[in-house]
């Protein structure tokens, strides 16, 4: 409610005379590109193999998860190879029986290959808004875990936050290593900005009705649903699935200057992983001369992109807790025959690459059927 008005926010502790946090919409320091660190320890990872690649499907497996009221966490799934892709997805870890289920399911009403499940594993993340414009901010984070022998099994972004998905024995230090690469324990160099004053709506809402809608913490409400067709993909398969692969791709990308958005790694299977990621379009020749030389050196299939294409996000809050939200998003999109190419996630965000000439179409339908919860 407060980053819709523009209206800071000063949190304070009554048991002490620290300054306390205050929340604005500009970063705590504009030359830090990471702001904080934070760790998910107990989750589980679960994989469902050689997916159909046609819309419609992910919607199936979603609504047999949702039906059990599981919250999923992270969602993943790759570009698709011959038709197949793998549909990789996190959930509590408590959760998972229940998943398992659904998931058994799912894989017989879809035709999937199968299923397999991690329940040993952690969620780091990393969140701050000046990886918007700063390139090299994967790398980093990347190089710093392989230099601890962290493998990163899972990798999603968003505009703000990177996560990734490691073993859980090696998630608290993996939480430091991040906490130290990005100095999270100094003070910040520079003194944050002040804030912009406060605003009225931006489109002429019913402020009343606003907050009426807004007292449930945990209601599904969107502020926006997006659409960027500046934006182009670039995929790598068969990459070896150990510590430093990411670090080096991202390091050669990052050298180049060119500044990656989406990030998608999927979960290995017989010791290769695929990887997705998307670039500005005026950058994907670039990026697909650095991808050549990669699959060369670390002996990965020959690189495949697309020059354009059209990432979709909602963002908003209640999308963890909501079980439904996935799903309802792939049945829209395959209601109108749309296909999915890439799925990324984070707390109060999702978003999907689609084609890029299915862009426009997609997003005038998002915003039709999700009216009921966007404010």
């Amino acid at each position: 409610f407060a980053k819709k008005f523009n209206v800071p926010i000063h949190v304070r502790s009554s048991f002490s005379d620290q300054p306390g946090t205050m929340i604005v919409a500009e970063p705590e320091s504009w030359d830090r590109p990471v702001c904080g660190a934070a760790m998910q320890k107990d989750e589980a990872r679960v994989t469902v193999l050689g997916v159909p690649d046609r819309p419609g499907v992910a919607m199936t497996i979603f609504t047999k998860i949702a039906a059990r009221n599981v919250a999923t966490d992270m969602i993943v799934q790759n570009v698709g190879d011959e038709g197949l892709a793998d549909l990789s997805f996190t959930v509590a870890r408590d959760d998972l029986p229940a998943t398992l289920k659904a998931v058994e399911e799912a894989c017989r009403a879809v035709g999937a290959q199968g299923y397999n499940y991690d329940d040993n594993v952690s969620k780091i993340s990393v969140v701050g808004l000046g990886m918007k414009t700063q390139p090299g901010v994967a790398r980093r984070m990347f190089r710093a875990l392989a230099q601890k022998g962290i493998n990163l099994l899972m990798i999603t972004t968003s505009e703000i936050k990177i996560s990734v998905l490691v073993d859980r024995e090696s998630a608290v230090e993996a939480l430091r290593t991040v906490h130290e690469a990005f100095e999270l324990d100094r003070e910040p160099p520079q003194a944050p900005r002040p804030p912009a004053p406060a605003a009225n709506g931006q489109r002429g809402n019913d402020t009343a009705a606003l907050v009426a809608r807004m007292q449930g913490m945990e209601d599904l409400l969107f502020e926006d649903i997006s659409l960027d067709q500046s934006q182009a993909r670039i995929t790598l398969r068969g990459l070896p699935d150990r510590p430093g692969v990411a670090a080096q791709i991202f390091e050669e990308i990052a050298a180049c200057g060119i500044v990656v958005d989406m990030i998608v790694q999927s979960v290995g299977r017989q010791g290769r992983a695929s990887m997705s990621f998307t670039v500005p379009s005026d950058a994907f020749e670039k990026s697909m001369e650095v991808a050549r030389r990669l699959s060369g050196r670390l002996d990965a299939a020959p690189p495949t992109g697309a020059a354009r294409v059209a990432k979709l996000t909602i963002a908003g809050t209640g999308m963890r807790s909501h079980t439904g939200l996935a799903r309802r998003l792939f049945q829209y999109l395959a209601g109108a025959g749309i296909n999915i190419e890439m799925v990324n996630t984070s707390e109060v965000r999702l978003s999907v690459v689609v084609e890029g000439a299915q862009g426009e179409r997609a997003l005038e339908l998002l915003k039709k059927e999700f009216a009921d919860v966007i404010v």
